[in-house]
C-alpha cells in the first residue's frame, strides 16, 4: 500500500519562481525548515501547501505554474494582489506580527484585513483538502494561518494536526489587545499539538486560553471541544551539518582569508538581522556609540560589521526604521570614525550563502540584540560556523535561542551600559573562555539540529494522537452505554456511589450555592424508586450540609470522604479516633493565605480544612495554591494527613478516611451485582481503586484516571443516569 502523504502547510512553498521573458524560472528554498522537513522524511512522502510567491497572468499560467510544481510534490494556492495586500502585509504584519513582538504602537487596524485573512485561510483549508487520499498528518506553519486548523477540523474531524508558531506568542494582556483574539485562540484549538519555540511563549498561549476562553489548562494541556491538546515547546535549530561542511571549503575559507586582510589590526563584529523593528538593530547601535564613549582605547581597535537584508520597505514603518539606520551609522562614523578607520560598516543586502559563512568564520563577534525574536538562527549558525570555536556570541535576552545558548553573554539590548560592556568583556575575553563557551554552545546546537526538531515535533503529534485515541477508547459511546444499560437490565441488586459537587451538580463560586435543583431531587427518586436499587450520594461536602439537603429521603450519605455516614440506619455517625490536634496549626497557615489572596476562603469542617480558591483571579489562585501545597506538604507525615488536590480546592484530612474506604464497607454489606461509581475530582480516585473490578466506574472530564470510562461533562452525568433507569 502507498504510504499516506504527510502535508506541510505555510505561508509560503519552498521556492522561488521568476518570470523572465515569459519563460518561468523555478529555483528551491535553502530555508531551514525546507531542509529539516527533507531531511527527515522521503521527499516523495511529504505535500507542501502554500503560495507560489507569485501572481499569475491569467489562468493559463496559474494552470502551468501548478503542473510545474507537481513534480516537486508542492501544491501552489493562488492569491491576488488584494489578498496579498490584506492578508499578509495587513492583517498578518500589521496586526498579528507587532502584537507577537510587543509593539502594540505599531499595530494598523482595517476592516479589509480580517474578512481577508479569513477568506485566505479558507482558501488553504480548501486546497489541502482537495488531496483525494487521508494524510498521515497534516503540519500547519506560523502567524499567518492560525485559523487553518480550525477550519481542518471542522471538515474532518479524525485529522492529525499539528501547528508551529514560529514567532513569539506575546503575553495574554497583550494578546487581548486583538479584537479576533477568540477567533485566533479557538483557531490554533483545532490541532492536536500546538508548538512555540520556548517555554515562555507555551505558557503565554495557554494563560491566553484561560482568559479569553475560560478553558482549564494543565502544564502543557487542555481540553477543548472534547479533545486534549497538547501545548509544548521546541527549539527549532539549523542544519548543523550543512553551516560545518561549508566552513571546511576551500573557497569558504578563502572569502574569510580575504574579508579578514581589509582588518588586519583590527576585531570584527558581524551582525546579520532582516529589517525589522524586533531586531533591535538601533539598539545595538546605540550600545556601540556608547561603548566608544566608556571605552576611547579600543578606538581603531574595532569594526562593528552590519549587515542587513531588505524586507518590508515599502511600508512606512520600515521605511522609517531604514531612515533612522542610516542617521544612526552617519552619527557614529562622523563623530569617532576617521580617514582609516570607520568604525560602523553597514550594508543593505543578502549574500550568497558562502559569502555570508565566511563573514562568519573571519569575525571575531556575533552580536544578535533582538527586542524580540521567536528564536533567531543566526546565532545558531555563528556558532556552527564557527568551528575553531574562537568567536563569542552576544546575545539578546529577547531572543528565544538566550534560553539554550546560555553560554553566550547575555544582554539585555535596552540597557546601552551593559550591552556596551559586554561588548568590551567580548574582545578581552580569554581564548580559553572563548574556546569554553563556544564549544558549549556548539553540543546544544549540534543536538538540537533542525532534523531533531521536525523528528521531535512529529513524534510528539503521533503520541498526542494515541492519547486522544486512547481517552475516546474509554469515552461512553452509545455502544458502552448499551453494554452498560443491558447489565443494569439484568442486574438484581444495584449500588449506585454518586460524587456531589461537579457530578451531581455544577460548581458555584461559593459551595454554600449548589445545592440540588427539583430535576436533581426528581432524578434520585426515580433511581430509589425501583426497590432493586441503593443509592449513596459520597461528598467531601460537611455533614451539615447534605443532612440540610437530603435528610428525610431514603438514599444513603457519606459526608467529609468518610468521617460521618448515615449507614446502615439514616442516624448519622462519625468516624470515632480522629486525631484533631493538628486543625489549629493547619487553619492558621490556611488564613494566613487566604488573607493574602482575595477572593479565597475557608470552610471548616469538623474533621477536615478546606481552602477554596475558585473565586481568586486567574493565575493567582494556582500560584497561592502551590505555596500553600509546599508549607503544609513537610506536615502531612507529621500528623498523618491527606492533602487533596481538587478542583480549585486544597483540603487536608486525616489519612485513616477516604471515600474509596468508606465505600468498600457499605459494598461489602449490599453485595450488589450492578455497582456504578461517578465522580469528577481527585478525591474520587480512591472510589476507583478500592471498588471491585467489576464496579462501572466513571470519571466526569478525561483526565487520567482510575477510573474505566469517562463522562464530557457534569450534565452528561445527569443525562446518563436518567437514561439508565429508562432503559428498565
Amino acid at each position: 500500500m502507498k504510504n499516506k502523504k504527510k502535508i506541510i502547510i505555510s505561508n509560503r512553498l519552498p521556492i522561488q519562481i521568476e518570470r523572465k521573458k515569459d519563460k518561468l524560472i523555478i529555483k528551491p528554498s535553502t530555508g531551514g525548515l525546507a531542509t529539516g522537513l527533507n531531511s527527515a522524511f522521503d521527499s516523495s512522502e511529504i505535500l507542501w501547501v502554500g503560495w507560489p510567491g507569485i501572481v499569475p497572468k491569467d489562468d493559463a499560467e496559474e494552470e502551468k505554474i501548478t503542473e510545474l510544481l507537481k513534480p516537486m510534490n508542492l501544491l501552489p494556492v493562488f492569491l491576488s494582489k488584494e489578498e496579498i495586500r490584506n492578508f499578509y502585509e495587513g492583517y498578518s504584519n500589521e496586526v498579528l506580527w507587532p502584537i507577537c513582538h510587543y509593539q502594540p504602537s505599531y499595530i494598523h487596524f482595517d476592516r479589509e484585513y480580517w474578512s481577508t485573512y479569513v477568506a485566505v485561510n479558507k482558501k488553504f483549508c480548501e486546497t489541502a483538502l482537495s488531496i483525494p487520499q487521508s494524510p498521515d498528518f497534516i503540519w500547519v506553519q506560523d502567524y499567518q494561518l492560525m485559523l487553518l486548523p480550525q477550519l481542518l477540523r471542522q471538515e474532518n474531524k479524525e485529522l492529525n494536526i499539528g501547528y508551529f508558531h514560529h514567532i513569539p506568542f506575546p503575553s495574554e494582556e497583550l494578546f487581548m489587545n486583538i479584537p479576533q483574539r477568540k477567533e485566533l485562540i479557538e483557531g490554533l484549538l483545532g490541532a492536536d499539538l500546538v508548538g512555540f519555540h520556548t517555554f515562555a511563549d507555551s505558557q503565554n498561549f495557554l494563560n491566553s486560553c484561560k482568559k479569553i476562553l475560560n478553558v482549564p489548562c494543565g502544564h502543557n494541556q487542555l481540553k477543548h471541544k472534547d479533545r486534549h491538546i497538547f501545548i509544548e515547546s521546541f527549539p527549532m535549530g539549523i542544519d548543523y551539518d550543512k553551516f560545518v561542511h561549508a566552513s571546511s571549503l576551500p573557497e569558504v575559507n578563502a572569502i574569510a582569508t580575504q574579508f579578514r586582510s581589509h582588518f588586519p589590526d583590527q576585531k570584527i563584529i558581524i551582525s546579520v538581522d532582516r529589517l525589522d523593528y524586533s531586531k533591535g538593530i538601533l539598539e545595538r547601535l546605540r550600545a556601540f556609540l556608547t561603548f566608544l564613549e566608556k571605552y576611547p582605547e579600543s578606538h581603531s581597535k574595532v569594526v562593528l560589521y552590519m549587515l542587513i537584508v531588505p524586507s518590508r520597505d515599502k511600508v512606512s514603518q520600515y521605511k522609517k526604521l531604514k531612515d533612522e539606520i542610516n542617521r544612526k551609522v552617519s552619527e557614529i562614523n562622523s563623530i569617532y570614525g576617521n580617514l582609516s578607520w570607520t568604525p560602523v560598516l553597514y550594508f543593505y543586502k543578502s549574500l550568497p550563502f558562502e559569502e555570508l559563512i565566511g563573514l562568519y568564520l573571519a569575525s571575531d563577534i556575533c552580536m544578535v540584540t533582538s527586542t524580540r525574536d521567536g528564536m533567531n538562527l543566526v546565532s545558531k549558525e555563528y556558532i556552527a560556523s564557527n568551528t575553531r570555536s574562537n568567536g563569542v556570541l552576544i546575545l539578546s535576552e529577547f531572543a528565544g535561542a538566550s534560553k539554550e545558548l546560555v553560554d553566550a553573554l547575555i544582554v539585555n539590548p535596552y540597557n546601552r551600559t551593559e550591552t556596551a560592556d559586554c561588548i568590551y568583556q567580548a574582545l578581552i575575553m580569554s581564548p580559553e573562555e572563548i574556546h569554553e563557551r563556544s564549544e558549549a554552545n556548539r553540543q546544544i546546537i549540534q543536538k538540537f539540529n533542525v532534523q531533531h526538531w521536525v523528528r521531535l515535533f512529529i513524534s510528539r503529534l503521533a503520541e498526542t494522537k494515541a492519547i486522544q485515541r486512547d481517552e475516546w477508547a474509554r469515552r461512553i459511546s452509545d455502544k458502552v452505554f448499551s453494554s452498560i444499560a443491558e447489565r443494569y437490565r439484568k442486574s438484581h441488586n444495584r449500588l449506585f456511589f454518586l460524587d456531589y459537587d461537579g457530578t451531581l451538580v455544577k460548581f458555584q463560586n461559593h459551595a454554600q450555592k449548589a445545592s440540588p435543583t427539583v430535576l436533581l431531587y426528581n432524578l434520585l427518586d426515580s433511581i430509589i424508586a425501583d426497590p432493586l436499587n441503593t443509592l449513596v450520594i459520597i461528598s467531601g461536602r460537611a455533614q451539615e450540609s447534605l443532612s440540610t439537603w437530603f435528610d428525610g429521603r431514603s438514599y444513603y450519605l457519606v459526608a467529609e470522604h468518610g468521617i460521618w455516614s448515615n449507614f446502615p440506619n439514616f442516624n448519622w455517625a462519625y468516624k470515632k479516633g480522629l486525631a484533631l490536634h493538628w486543625m489549629p496549626e493547619v487553619k492558621k497557615i490556611m488564613e494566613k493565605l487566604a488573607d493574602q489572596t482575595p477572593g479565597a476562603y475557608i470552610e471548616a469542617k469538623p474533621y477536615s480544612l478546606a481552602w477554596h480558591y475558585r473565586k481568586v483571579e486567574l493565575g493567582l489562585g494556582e500560584l497561592k495554591a502551590a505555596e500553600l501545597k509546599e508549607i503544609l506538604n513537610p506536615m502531612l507525615n507529621d500528623y498523618g494527613l491527606q492533602l487533596l488536590d481538587g478542583n480549585a480546592v486544597i483540603e487536608v484530612k486525616n489519612t485513616e478516611v477516604n471515600k474509596g474506604k468508606a465505600a468498600l464497607e457499605i459494598a461489602g454489606h449490599i453485595k450488589a451485582d450492578f455497582l456504578l461509581a461517578i465522580g469528577d475530582d481527585i478525591t474520587d480516585e480512591d472510589l476507583f481503586k478500592y471498588l471491585p473490578q467489576s464496579t462501572i466506574s466513571i470519571k466526569v472530564g478525561s483526565n487520567k484516571s482510575a477510573a474505566k470510562y469517562y463522562l464530557d461533562q457534569q450534565e452528561d452525568v445527569l443525562q446518563f443516569l436518567n437514561q439508565l433507569i429508562i432503559k428498565q
